[in-house]
C-alpha cells in the first residue's frame, strides 16, 4: 500500500489455522438430521449411493484431521467423528475413535459407563440407533477397553493391563455363552464345525496379551465360565504356570485327549520347569496314554529325566494291569485305563541303550521279561548284559580269591544276577535264560549244566566242552553219561548203551574212557555193544604203561647224576692264600676279626663288605630277613657266653648253623663280582671315593 511518500507491505501468515474447524463444521453440518433425513425412507436401490456418501464423509473426517496442527485438534476431530459414527449405530467403530481421545476430553470412566449401561437396559445419552447396537452387543465395549489395553501394554502399566484383561476376558466370555455354544468341541481336530466368531475372538485375545495378565486370576474367571480344560490348560501352558495347565487338562472331561494335552504342555516346557510335574502325574499319564507318556519320558530323559523316580509309576502301572487281568480281584470302574503290555519295556529298553546303569531299572525290567511267555527278549537282554565267567581254574588263590572276584562282578555290573536268577526260577520256565545266568557266575557251570540236563542236552554238552579245568570237565561229562543213561528206557538196554557210547564219543578219548561210564550200563548189556571203545581203552592204557615206564627210566637216571654230582661236591674244596685280600676293602682277611667267604671265582670277601655289597640288590623281603638272623646270631652268641646248660648250649648252636646256613644262602650264593649282582650294577657309576684311590 502506498501511503503519503511511504510504501507498506502487507503480509499473511497462519490463514489456514482455522481450517480444520471448518471442515469439521462442515462434516458435521453434512451429518446432521436435516440432511439425513433426505436419505430417510429410499428403498435398497439407493444403499448403494448411500454407500458412497459415506465414504465421502470419512475421507471429509480424515481430511479434517490431516489439517489438525496438535494433539488436542486431532482430539476433537476424533470425538466428533465417534459421535458420527454412534448416531449411525456404528459403535464398534466409534469405539475404536473413543479410545484414541485422551481422558481430559473422554473420561475413562464415563466412556466405558456409555458404552457399557445400554446392554444393562439403561441408556446413557446415545441415540437411539446407538443403544440398540450396544444392547445387543459387547463387542464396542471389548474394542474400546482393548485399545486401551494396547496403549497401557505400550506404558507397560501392569496394573492397568491386569485389570483390563480381567474386565476384557469376562466380556469375551460373556459374548461367548450369548452364542448359545458354552462347549468348544471346535478344539477338537476331528470336529466339522467352524468356530463361532466370539471363540476366535477369545482365543485371539488369550495369545495376544498371554505375558500380559495374571494367569491364575484369568485361569479362574475361565473356570467359572464352565469352559473346557484344554483351553485352560493351553493359556496356563503359555502363561508358564506348568501346575495349572497340567491340572486344567488332566482334569477334564475327555480323560485320554487330556492326558496327551499334559504331556503337550510338559513336553513343550523347559525341563527344569516340568520335571516335578512328570514325577507327580506319571501314573496318570501312564494310565490313560502308556505308549505316549512313555515316548515323552524316554525323549526327556537325555535332558536330565530320573528314571529311578518314575520307576515307581511304571511299577504301579503293571500292577493295575495284572488286577485288571486278575478275575479273583474286584474290579475298579476305571474306563480311561488303557492296558499296554509295551509301554513299560519301551521305557526302560530306552533308558537303558541311552546308557543308564541303575540297578533297579536293570532287576525290574528283567521281572518284566520273565513275565511274558516268550523267552526271546529275556535271553537276548541276558546275552547282552551278562558277561562269561571266568574258569575257576585260572584262580590259583582258592576259594578266597573266587569269592573276591565274584563279588567285584557284581559290584561292577548294574544286573543283579542272583536276583534275576531267583526271578526267573520263580516262574518255572526260560530255564535257557536261567542257564545264560549260571554261566555268569564264577564256578556254577556244574549248575548250569544240571539245569541244561533238564531243558536241553544238547546245550549241556555244549557247556560241558567249554570247560577249561580238566577234572571238572571230567565231573560234568560224567553227569551227562549218568543222564543220558538214566533216561534210556529199552528191555535190552541198547538204547541205553547207545547214548553212553554217543557221549563218550563227543567228549573226546582224553576226558572220559569205558571205565568211567561201566558203572551207568546195565548188568545186561552185552560186551558186543560198545567192544571198540573197549580195544580202545586197552590200547591207551597200554601207551600209558609204556610212557610211565620210560618216564621211571629218565628219573633213575637223574637220581644217579645228583648221587655223582653230590659225591663230588664233598669233596670239592677253595684253597686260600696266607696273604689273600678282601676284593672291596683290601684288608688281609687272615689278619681279620670277621668271617670272610671264598667263592670258586678265587675272589675273597670279608662278611661285612659282602652285606655291603649284595644288600642292595636284594629284595625287601630278604633284606628283612638278613636283618632279622643278624639280630638273632647276636642274641644266640650272647647267650652262649652265659654259663648254659650243656642241653641248651647244644640246642642253641644248632639253631646258630641253621640260621649261618640261611644267611650264607643269601648273601654267598654266588660270587658278587662274577655273578648276577655284578651284571645288575653295570649300569651304576664308579663312587668318588674309589675313583680318587685308583688315580
Amino acid at each position: 500500500l502506498r501511503k503519503g511518500r511511504a510504501l507498506v507491505h502487507i503480509s499473511s501468515s497462519c490463514e489456514g489455522r482455522d481450517i480444520w474447524k471448518y471442515t469439521l463444521a462442515r462434516c458435521i453440518d453434512d451429518t446432521s438430521p436435516h440432511h439425513t433425513h433426505l436419505h430417510h425412507g429410499t428403498t435398497s436401490d439407493n444403499s448403494m449411493p448411500q454407500k458412497g456418501e459415506e465414504k465421502h464423509i470419512e475421507s471429509q473426517f480424515e481430511y479434517a484431521k490431516s489439517l489438525c496442527t496438535n494433539p488436542s485438534q486431532k482430539a476433537t476431530v476424533n470425538v466428533a467423528r465417534a459421535e458420527y459414527h454412534l448416531s449411525k449405530g456404528r459403535t464398534e467403530l466409534a469405539a475404536k475413535y473413543l479410545a484414541q481421545c485422551p481422558s481430559s476430553i473422554m473420561p475413562f470412566a464415563d466412556t466405558s459407563a456409555r458404552l457399557a449401561l445400554p446392554m444393562l437396559g439403561m441408556e446413557e445419552g446415545n441415540s437411539i440407533k446407538a443403544n440398540e447396537s450396544l444392547a445387543n452387543s459387547n463387542m464396542a465395549l471389548i474394542t474400546f477397553l482393548t485399545d486401551k489395553m494396547k496403549s497401557a501394554k505400550l506404558k507397560n502399566d501392569t496394573v492397568i493391563c491386569t485389570m483390563l484383561g480381567s474386565w476384557l476376558a469376562e466380556l469375551h466370555l460373556h459374548e461367548r455363552e450369548r452364542d448359545g455354544s458354552g462347549k468348544p468341541v471346535y478344539l477338537r481336530r476331528n470336529h466339522r464345525h467352524v468356530p463361532p466368531v466370539s471363540h476366535a475372538l477369545l482365543h485371539q485375545f488369550l495369545s495376544s496379551f498371554v505375558k500380559d495378565m495374571d494367569p491364575k486370576v484369568i485361569v479362574n474367571i475361565l473356570s467359572s465360565h464352565d469352559i473346557s480344560a484344554g483351553e485352560c490348560a493351553g493359556f496356563s501352558a503359555a502363561a508358564g504356570d506348568i501346575n495349572a495347565a497340567v491340572n486344567a487338562a488332566l482334569f477334564g472331561e475327555d480323560e485320554k485327549a487330556g492326558a496327551l494335552d499334559a504331556l503337550r504342555v510338559l513336553n513343550d516346557s523347559a525341563i527344569e520347569n516340568a520335571e516335578p510335574y512328570y514325577y507327580k502325574h506319571a501314573l496318570v499319564l501312564l494310565s490313560r496314554a502308556p505308549m505316549a507318556a512313555a515316548k515323552s519320558f524316554l525323549a526327556r530323559y537325555p535332558e536330565g529325566l530320573s528314571e529311578t523316580k518314575l520307576l515307581p509309576a511304571f511299577m504301579q502301572y503293571e500292577r493295575q494291569r495284572a488286577e485288571t487281568k486278575n478275575p479273583l480281584v474286584e474290579q475298579k470302574n476305571n474306563s480311561a485305563f488303557v492296558d499296554d503290555e509295551n509301554a513299560s519295556v519301551k521305557y526302560l529298553e530306552g533308558v537303558i541303550a541311552q546308557g543308564s546303569r541303575s540297578r533297579a531299572v536293570f532287576n525290574y525290567l528283567t521281572s518284566l521279561y520273565a513275565a511274558m511267555n516268550d523267552e526271546g527278549p529275556l535271553f537276548r537282554f541276558l546275552s547282552t548284559h551278562v558277561p562269561p565267567s571266568v574258569s575257576s581254574s585260572s584262580n590259583s588263590g582258592g576259594i578266597s580269591e573266587l569269592m573276591l572276584k565274584q563279588a567285584q562282578e557284581e559290584m561292577s555290573s548294574p544286573l543283579d544276577k542272583s536276583h534275576a536268577l531267583r526271578t526267573i526260577l520263580r516262574t518255572g520256565r526260560h530255564f535257557r535264560s536261567a542257564v545264560k545266568l549260571y554261566m555268569g557266575f564264577t564256578g556254577m557251570r556244574q549248575q548250569a549244566v544240571e539245569l541244561a540236563l533238564k531243558v536241553d542236552p544238547s546245550l549241556a554238552r555244549e557247556l560241558a566242552r567249554k570247560s577249561d579245568d580238566k577234572d571238572e570237565k571230567k565231573r560234568l561229562w560224567l553227569m551227562i553219561a549218568r543222564n543220558a543213561a538214566a533216561h534210556g528206557a529199552s528191555r535190552d538196554g541198547k538204547d541205553i548203551v547207545a547214548r553212553v557210547v554217543a557221549v563218550l564219543k563227543d567228549c573226546g578219548p582224553d576226558v572220559l574212557s569205558i571205565e568211567d561210564v561201566l558203572p551207568f550200563l546195565p548188568d545186561f548189556a552185552q560186551i558186543d555193544q560198545f567192544k571198540d571203545e573197549i580195544c580202545d581203552a586197552l590200547a591207551s592204557y597200554s601207551s600209558k604203561i609204556e610212557h610211565y615206564i620210560k618216564e621211571m627210566n629218565e628219573c633213575d637216571q637223574t637220581c644217579d647224576t645228583l648221587r655223582d654230582e653230590l659225591s663230588r661236591l664233598r669233596s670239592v674244596g677253595v684253597q686260600v692264600r696266607t696273604n689273600a685280600r678282601c676284593a672291596f676293602t683290601n684288608k688281609y682277611v687272615m689278619e681279620s676279626d670277621e668271617p670272610f667267604y671264598a667263592f670258586p671265582s678265587g675272589y675273597v670277601v670279608l662278611e661285612k663288605a659282602l652285606k655291603r655289597e649284595v644288600l642292595p640288590h636284594l629284595n625287601e623281603k630278604q633284606r628283612d630277613r638278613v636283618k632279622f638272623i643278624d639280630e638273632e646270631l647276636a642274641r644266640l652268641r650272647r647267650l652262649r657266653a652265659t654259663s648254659r646248660a650243656p642241653l641248651e648250649k647244644a640246642k642253641d648252636d644248632f639253631e646258630m648253623d641253621e640260621l649261618q646256613n640261611e644267611l650264607d644262602g643269601l648273601i654267598a650264593a654266588e660270587c658278587p663280582l662274577t655273578g648276577s649282582v655284578m651284571v645288575d650294577s653295570i649300569t651304576q657309576g664308579f663312587d668318588d671315593d674309589d675313583f680318587e684311590d685308583t688315580f
